[in-house]
């Protein structure tokens, strides 16, 4: 289980790196002022791989520009940063990217549940441009959840799945279980609803191993 921590406030990184997370996601959609400069100084504190995350608003962010903006503000991050998360909406960017030296996470948040062809098929699209597929969806069934954890534990790895919401967070624990490479946790703030405290997390991980 390798957790990441998410954080929209560059002035906590100090109380992040506390917590030794293996990953910190840098929420440049929840951030103010030169986005650059703060990944730079978030760089020059820590060795911990970082993940740069641009988040639209029709996947839950906070990012309402088109595809070329969204190059334009992460292009010259990619360079100071180890993986960059990228929606489907912006993959033709992907290769610009990955020039820049970082991997791709290929995201897909969505509030629905899709059936498990479809998850077949959104995984082959997500690998399709990116190194590492993350997959987010909102059971609305144990059934749901069930297929879902099925999904996961199939799947070609490496893979990332997750769910929206609070209903059924204790997923967020389990999926990693089955295969997922990554949890998404905070460290004061959450970033999602749902999202567990690191600090409950390796707790989780220690009582479930």
């Amino acid at each position: 289980m390798k957790i990441v921590v998410s954080v929209e406030d560059p002035g906590v990184i100090d109380q992040v790196l506390e917590y030794s997370p293996a990953f910190i996601e840098i929420r440049l959609d929840r951030m103010e002022g030169g986005l650059l400069d703060q990944v730079h100084a978030i760089r020059e504190k820590t060795a911990i791989p970082l993940i740069a995350t641009l988040r639209s608003r029709e996947e839950g962010g906070d990012f309402a520009g088109d595809a070329d903006l969204w190059a334009r503000i992460v292009g010259p991050i990619a360079g100071c940063v180890d993986l960059v998360d990228m929606e489907t909406r912006y993959r033709n960017h992907a290769p610009a990217i990955k020039s820049r030296g970082a991997r791709i996470i290929a995201s897909l948040h969505t509030n629905e549940m899709p059936s498990p062809p479809e998850l077949g098929r959104i995984e082959a699209t997500l690998r399709s441009y990116g190194d590492i597929p993350k997959i987010v969806v909102k059971p609305r069934t144990e059934d749901d959840l069930m297929a879902f954890v099925t999904f996961t534990h199939r799947a070609q790895k490496p893979i990332c799945t997750s769910i929206m919401g609070a209903n059924f967070r204790y997923a967020r624990a389990i999926l990693p279980l089955f295969g997922s490479e990554f949890v998404f946790c905070h460290a004061g703030t959450p970033t999602a609803e749902g999202q567990y405290h690191i600090r409950e997390m390796r707790q989780l991980a220690d009582l479930l191993k």
